[in-house]
């Protein structure tokens, strides 16, 4: 089982803001696309391509009967895995044992569709690759790819995507308005500006700051924003200023860069010191994230409080399960003092949680250190060890309880008082001195100088009223005197480092959750993040050249990116487990859709933990842990990366091993390799055995049984999920398999004609289902009692439980699990004589199945009863008739195609002709379907204009009306549903 993918819209990115005109650009990328099918757009950063790439990709769309998707690569860093990110975003659920680029070739080879891959300068080779393989391998697939630099395939096709024209600001400007430079400008200007506008009085210095910016719309953007404060005269004296400190150092940089880059060091330059700590840290988020995100990522360091809310898996895990093996039916105890703390998740539908790794006794780390380890840190000794686990980092968010253990030197932070006290140095074990930052009271602190490893020394700034970090130099700089501020508080001015980069300081800024709250939103007046919908809210978005800019800031103090990433590993680690325990439960489809949503992030947390010596056993458990989203998510193929990745880096028999050799199994299996399985399996069920782990072992043992199932051995799985499900629920099991051990029991019985008792174990199963309110179990308990149904005979009550099985297979979006249902729901239209109505389920399921396995995976039974319902549609209807109904179900998107399958079909009476079909799921005007007729006859918008005698926009409208209405993307699909009607 397995395959629900409630995916992030891949379609053409929305736009927020108004496009700017590039109409040479538009038609020639038009053209482009017309007569090659790999076309790149290459330009600096900032310029706009991703943009431009949209825009095209809209314009050609209808050319495209299969579509187009979008690839986002921004937050994907590991090469391997850009065939599964272009599977994923072209819905493909693939479950074979192919390498996953095959696999990709294998089940688009026949069709039309552009598919937009952006971001390429950091994945070039794999992204080579990639359009290699579509071009030698389709016939229809074309590719639009966004990059800096080109692919280096000889069937590749360039647009240079260059700077917006501006101008000769000394010269002659009447028709300056023309230029989209301006525009640009104006237009973004005035959001921030009501009623800004172009004017004699503003032309010429408009046109000059645009020509200083080299008509980068990015670096335009950014500074517009600008106007809420400054004037345009003002705007333009500041950038030259910062103009100049930026290309003294780098002289070698190509002007463009060097341009954009001091518009988006100026922007820097004017954020708050807790927007610019805020800016930094968000770097190391690799996709789009929401507030709980960025405030465990962002706030650490002095006076921190609650930061990382949320994020400390210590102080709500300071528990330790009785009885053996850390567990006994789920209780827990307190601990008692003198004992090391052990975490535990002993809830319902929960795995307990291992001991901790690294010390004797599973030690805690007393008081982890924030960012860049300015805090208070044990002294390094050998006789002292200092404690680790994979969910809580020596650089994450303190806990504020911290549970010490024997052998461990915790050294408390000093919080200072309305004078301002100062923490403690702490001298580290390389001898170097560490200060610990202190808690400002009402008056503000003057931060002691702080000696580094290589004897340099930072002096501290003098802040007013709130904490600010100090300016520091390079190697050798020295530190300008403070200087008053616009708002006129004192404030270190920036300096200039190595590269001729000024910067307002590289220490890092001690902050509160509800501080990073009002830095994310000035970030967001400031357009360096972009807000957008998300599920459960509001998320944010940084663009890679503001992350870029950002990353390098972070890294200009050791340890800062670190300490981040660390953070941002604990976080999503923390939230993995929080949607573990809670999936056998309601909210599975938002559970699903957050993580989905968090995959940039999930994948950079892994391959932090993984890449990072003394991480790995954290990766395995994330990896581990996600087995629900591998599984029941359709992504078998991306787990077993991680897993292959993990397990590899974990040799040493541990619970998490345990548990990553049975998920691995399981995936193996969902991808069909069984041998592979089999082995995992088996490896896992010895290795929970061997450390007395009964939950381990009964969840390996699940993957055991469904391998037998999977290999046609009914008997062998009969016998043993008998046995699992008379053995009942083993503490610690995750309530899912429970559930799924009861699944594949009432399976087996099925399939051996066992209807009765396949009936009585799908009520127990659905009962508990029931009561913790899940969804997915419970959606494949009720396609077993509809199989059962099937055997007796009965039905209508076969059909019931059918579409209540697929309308929560819908809301979960569970693919695989749609297409087996709507090959059921066919067989049972057939048997109750609406032969038509089966035409159209098939249709639509065959073409739902081209995204998993066109061949049904080869399994007999589900081929056969496949084969059976055609035959039977086909004699009833005649061939023509059974051709348009399959052709029509074809051409419906998933929520219409189970919207048809839900309704009422309308059943002949015996001896009469069945009525023809009517789509009561779909209501077009009159007008709309005059329309949508003359698109069937093949006439264009102004052939249909003409021919109605209406505007060609009109006629445009109505189709749009119509492909929206239908759930269409081409116009071929409106005239198979029109013959389909007829």
């Amino acid at each position: 089982m397995g395959g629900s993918a409630p995916r992030r819209d891949h379609q053409l990115p929305v736009e927020t803001t108004s496009f700017v005109d590039r109409r040479g650009e538009l038609n020639e990328g038009r053209e482009l696309l017309a007569r090659a099918r790999l076309v790149t757009l290459t330009g600096p950063g900032g310029v706009g391509k991703t943009r431009l790439a949209a825009r095209i990709a809209a314009r050609v769309r209808r050319a495209f009967p299969d579509g187009v998707r979008f690839v986002h690569l921004s937050g994907l860093h590991d090469p391997a895995l850009v065939p599964l990110a272009a599977a994923d975003a072209l819905g493909l659920h693939d479950h074979s044992a192919q390498p996953p680029l095959h696999a990709l070739v294998e089940q688009v080879r026949d069709r039309r569709l552009l598919l937009v891959v952006d971001n390429c300068e950091h994945l070039v080779g794999a992204c080579a690759r990639l359009a290699a393989a579509l071009l030698h391998g389709t016939g229809g697939v074309r590719v639009l790819a966004t990059s800096r630099h080109r692919l280096g395939l000889t069937e590749e096709h360039l647009l240079e995507v260059r700077p917006l024209p501006v101008p000769d600001p000394d010269g002659d400007l009447s028709a300056a308005e023309g230029y989209p430079a301006l525009t640009l400008f104006a237009d973004r200007a005035a959001a921030v500006v009501p009623g800004f506008r172009l004017t004699r009085g503003n032309l010429e210095s408009v046109a000059r700051l645009c020509r200083r910016l080299d008509g980068l719309p990015l670096a335009i953007e950014l500074a517009a924003v600008r106007m809420r404060v400054l004037d345009v005269d003002q705007l333009l004296d500041r950038l030259d200023d910062r103009y100049r400190f930026l290309t003294t150092g780098s002289p070698a940089a190509l002007p463009r860069h060097q341009t954009l880059r001091a518009a988006v060091a100026w922007s820097h330059d004017l954020c708050t010191g807790p927007e610019q700590s805020v800016w930094a840290r968000l770097s190391v988020l690799a996709g789009s994230f929401d507030l709980e995100t960025a405030e465990a990522v962002c706030a650490a360091g002095p006076g921190a409080g609650e930061a990382g809310r949320g994020t400390g898996l210590v102080p709500k895990q300071v528990l330790r399960p009785e009885g053996p093996a850390g567990r006994a039916g789920g209780a827990v105890r307190g601990v008692t003092s003198g004992e090391c703390a052990r975490p535990a998740q002993a809830l319902a539908a929960t795995v307990t949680l291992p001991p901790l790794a690294g010390a004797p006794g599973g030690a805690v780390p007393s008081v982890p250190g924030p960012a860049g380890g300015l805090a208070p840190l044990p002294a390094s000794r050998p006789d002292l060890p200092v404690a680790s686990h994979p969910g809580v980092s020596p650089g994450g968010p303190a806990p504020p309880h911290p549970v010490p253990c024997p052998g461990t030197l915790t050294l408390p932070p000093v919080v200072s008082g309305q004078g301002g006290v100062m923490a403690p140095s702490v001298v580290s074990g390389q001898g170097g001195v560490i200060a610990s930052p202190a808690v400002p009271g009402q008056g503000g602190v003057i931060a002691p100088p702080v000696v580094s490893g290589q004897g340099g020394v930072m002096a501290p700034p003098v802040v007013s009223g709130q904490v600010a970090s100090p300016a520091v130099s390079g190697q050798g700089g020295v530190i300008a005197p403070p200087a008053v501020s616009d708002r006129g508080s004192i404030t270190a001015p920036p300096a200039v480092d190595a590269a001729g980069d000024r910067h307002a300081g590289t220490a890092p800024v001690g902050l509160r959750t509800d501080e990073v709250l009002d830095a994310v939103a000035g970030l967001v007046d400031k357009s360096v993040l972009g807000r957008e919908p998300g599920p459960g809210g509001v998320r944010y978005r940084m663009l890679d050249t503001l992350r870029q800019y950002g990353l390098e800031r972070l890294r200009r103090t050791a340890g800062e990116e670190d300490a981040a990433r660390r953070r941002q590993r604990d976080w999503m680690l923390r939230r993995v487990e929080d949607c573990e325990r809670g999936w056998f439960g309601p909210g599975q489809p938002e559970t699903v859709a957050l993580l989905r949503a968090d995959r940039d992030n999930l994948r950079a947390a892994l391959d932090f933990s993984l890449s990072t010596p003394g991480e790995a056993l954290a990766g395995l458990w994330i990896a581990g842990a996600l087995w629900f989203y591998w599984h029941a998510c359709g992504a078998p193929r991306e787990g077993l990366y991680w897993l292959d990745r993990a397990l590899a880096a974990n040799p040493e028999p541990t619970r998490e091993r345990a548990r990553g050799l049975w998920v691995a199994g399981l995936l193996a299996a969902a991808t069909q390799d069984f041998p592979r399985g089999r082995r995992h399996a088996g490896d896992a069920l010895a290795l929970a055995r061997a450390l007395g782990d009964a939950a381990e072992a009964a969840h390996a043992e699940y993957v055991i049984g469904v391998l037998k199932l999977f290999g046609d051995d009914l008997p062998g799985a009969l016998v043993h999920f008998e046995a699992t499900v008379a053995r009942g629920p083993v503490p610690g099991q995750h309530l899912s398999f429970v559930g799924l051990d009861q699944v594949e029991l009432a399976c087996a019985l099925g399939f051996l004609g066992e209807a009765g008792r396949a009936v009585k174990v799908c009520e127990d199963a659905l009962a508990l289902c029931e009561r913790h309110g899940e969804q997915w179990v419970r959606s494949y308990v009720l396609r077993m009692l509809a199989l059962a149904h099937t055997v007796r005979r009965d039905w209508p009550l076969a059909e019931r439980h059918a579409r209540d099985a697929l309308r929560l297979k819908l809301a979960v979006h569970d693919v695989i699990g749609i297409a087996l249902t709507l090959d059921l729901l066919a067989s049972i239209a057939v048997e109750r004589g609406a032969h038509r109505h089966a035409a159209v389920l098939l249709g639509g399921a065959d073409r739902v199945w081209t995204d998993i396995d066109a061949a049904r995976w080869g399994a007999r039974t589900l081929t056969s009863v496949r084969r059976d319902t055609e035959e039977r549609a086909r004699l009833a209807l005649g061939p023509d008739a059974f051709e348009r109904a399959h052709r029509r179900g074809a051409a419906l998107g998933l929520a219409e195609l189970v919207a048809q399958a839900l309704q009422e079909p309308a059943r002949p009476r015996p001896g009469a002709p069945e009525a023809p079909y009517e789509d009561t799921a779909v209501r077009l005007t009159r007008r709309e379907t005059e329309v949508a007729r003359l698109v069937a006859e093949g006439l264009g918008n102004q052939q249909i204009a003409d021919r109605l005698v209406i505007a060609r926009r009109t006629a445009e409208g109505h189709v749009e009306r119509i492909l929206s209405k239908l759930g269409f993307s081409n116009r071929s699909q409106i005239a198979a549903w029109v013959t389909a009607q007829r």
